[in-house]
């Protein structure tokens, strides 16, 4: 008799999670009355899922990746780590008034551990942990001709 063959499901066959998406996500809640600001897939639906044969002209949204991200945040926004739907790492930054996306930028590896983030000389710095090395970047800087503060 062969082995039996074992195969990692997900929660089912076709390899989508038995609950509802987003899968992951960051959730504004206001501290001083505990309502929810706003809500956010973090990521973006994975290819393994977005491609499947079965849910061709199904609108699933974002998803997210179902991944535990790392993030910071700054005077005005919210920093986070995870992946494109091609798998490739970004780092993410959102509006914390309204978590709209704001921008991204591909970085060398998903940041699993941390970051962190700090203003000099009204220049606002980040680094992230990623993989078995740490990654520095300085945010663009805003107009200051308008009063602008960091980020």
């Amino acid at each position: 008799m062969p082995p039996a063959e074992v195969v990692q499901h997900h929660g089912n066959p076709l390899g989508i999670p038995l609950w509802k998406p987003p899968y992951s996500r960051i959730t504004a809640i206001d501290m001083n009355t505990g309502e929810h600001l706003w809500m956010i897939p973090t990521g973006e639906t994975p290819a393994r899922i977005a491609n499947l044969p079965e849910l061709q002209g199904v609108d699933i949204g974002n998803t997210g990746t179902g991944n535990a991200v790392a993030m910071v945040a700054t005077a005005n926004l919210l920093l986070y780590s995870d992946v494109s739907s091609d798998g490739t790492p970004q780092l993410f930054a959102v509006d914390k008034a309204t978590g709209a996306e704001v921008g991204r930028v591909e970085v060398p590896a998903a940041s699993r551990y941390g970051m962190s983030s700090w203003v000099h000389e009204g220049h606002q710095y980040v680094i992230l942990q990623t993989g078995s090395s740490l990654t520095a970047m300085a945010l663009p800087r805003e107009n200051t001709d308008a009063g602008g503060a960091a980020h």
